[in-house]
């Protein structure tokens, strides 16, 4: 084998790069085409696993944060309860010395709404344990074991909070049997 010389090196060289130029022109939009044909279908399956997540993601977080709050507003209701079933205290005499409902001490103390106050204290006093941290199957379930007024007082909390239509479905039908 001999070696090149120096024209034979720059004609390669040139005429090679040339060669690789014109066939990137021509070949290039089908490379192009042929990736985008391979990636759109996952790229697509992508974007929906990932919107499928984030969906996912925020019911499991509400859900989970409505536990909490129900969780939260049933221990205040039940300290609530038990505060005023101990009798007055100073915290619980108005500005004339009279004593207060803990509802009226905590919307005059704590400028927390009625309805919000009437919530966290009704809550405590229903017929069914844990009422705000069950769900409405739990519910339903439970209200066979229920009698008339019981069933008025799950009704009215049901129709002035959550007013979900299973639970108070399930109440009408009761009510029908009875």
């Amino acid at each position: 084998m001999t070696k090149p010389t120096l024209t034979e090196v720059i004609e390669t060289g040139l005429f090679g790069i040339t060669g690789v130029v014109v066939e990137l022109q021509e070949s290039l939009p089908k490379i192009v085409a042929k990736g985008k044909s391979t990636l759109e279908p996952r790229l697509g399956i992508a974007k929906f696993v990932g919107q499928f997540a984030v969906t996912r993601f925020e019911s499991e977080f509400q859900k989970r944060a409505d536990a909490a709050i129900g969780q939260i507003t049933d221990l205040v209701s039940l300290l609530l309860g038990q505060l005023k079933d101990e009798g007055p205290y100073e915290s619980n005499l108005g500005s004339t010395g009279d004593p207060v409902s803990t509802e009226q001490n905590i919307s005059a103390n704590a400028d927390v709404p009625t309805s919000i106050a009437r919530v966290t204290t009704d809550a405590g006093h229903l017929p069914i344990v844990g009422y705000r941290t069950l769900s409405a199957q739990q519910i339903i379930a439970r209200l066979d074991s229920l009698n008339q007024s019981e069933l008025d007082e799950i009704e009215q909390y049901e129709s002035e909070n959550r007013d979900r239509a299973s639970i108070l479905r399930s109440i009408a039908a009761k009510r029908a049997r009875l």
